[in-house]
């Protein structure tokens, strides 16, 4: 399969003509299962059949990753209606266990932009008050060893280090745009991607969307390869790489 590439393709599929143990970093944000309304897939499944397809496709990027590979995961803390909660982190935490990865840890994405709902639940009563948690996770995992077999070049300053060590990422939510209607913002994946990554590693995102973990990717130096079932997503993404110029990662195929 030739890397440095976009592949409109349902990922679990995809991922099956990946060879074992090739990717350095997995970087993704999954549908949330909220009712967002994608151009092709339905985000509002049964959800014990969102978890057993959540079980697919995180057993793939567990056979896919090296025995030194990462796994960063973003996703809700909490969320539902307020007749049907649930945690999907959590629940996506637990599934990732069975499947064999080890935890590192969580980093706590902090959008600001969530603490201004107005869905109090029973006003100033004890009888059903709506907690809304205005935060999200991105669950870092790996698979076999955290410490990475060779060293390479980094790309992290040592500012944006010592903020992503902290655990609390202060990061400004991606402006709404032509196109994927849930847009992933450049500060995770670029963070991710610096901290767990060197230049000229294989960076994986099985929910591409409009390209954002793969464009970051680029412009950091690494390969790249990126799944969606969306057409009209993936000339997005690849219109986005064109417009990208600095790329020290040497395209070849695995």
């Amino acid at each position: 399969m030739e890397i440095n590439k976009i592949y409109n393709e349902e990922c679990v599929a995809g991922m099956k003509r990946l060879p074992d143990n090739c990717i350095d970093l997995v970087v993704t944000s999954p549908p949330y299962n909220l009712g967002i309304k994608y151009d092709v897939y339905n985000d509002k499944r049964d959800l014990q059949e969102y978890y057993v397809w959540s079980e697919k496709w995180i057993g793939e990027v567990y056979r896919v990753l090296k025995p030194d590979g990462r796994f960063c995961l973003n996703h809700y803390l909490s969320c539902g209606t307020s007749a049907l909660r649930f945690a999907p982190s959590k629940d996506l935490h637990c599934i990732c266990i069975k499947v064999g990865f080890k935890h590192h840890g969580d980093a706590i994405w902090n959008d600001i932009t969530l603490t201004k709902r107005t869905a109090w639940g029973s006003w100033v009563s004890a009888s059903a008050p709506y907690i809304n948690s205005p935060f999200e996770t991105i669950e870092i995992l790996y698979k076999d060893r955290w410490k990475k077999d060779h060293k390479g070049k980094s790309t992290i300053s040592d500012k944006e280090f010592m903020e992503a060590c902290s655990g609390v990422w202060n990061i400004a939510p991606e402006k709404k745009r032509d196109g994927c209607p849930a847009p992933f913002p450049k500060g995770i994946p670029r963070r991710c991607i610096n901290l767990l990554s060197y230049t000229g590693d294989l960076v994986l995102d099985p929910f591409n969307g409009g390209g954002t973990t793969t464009i970051v990717a680029k412009e950091t130096g690494r390969n790249y390869i990126g799944f969606d079932i969306s057409e009209n997503y993936c000339k997005i993404a690849e219109t986005e790489l064109s417009k990208v110029q600095f790329c020290s990662a040497i395209t070849e195929n695995i």
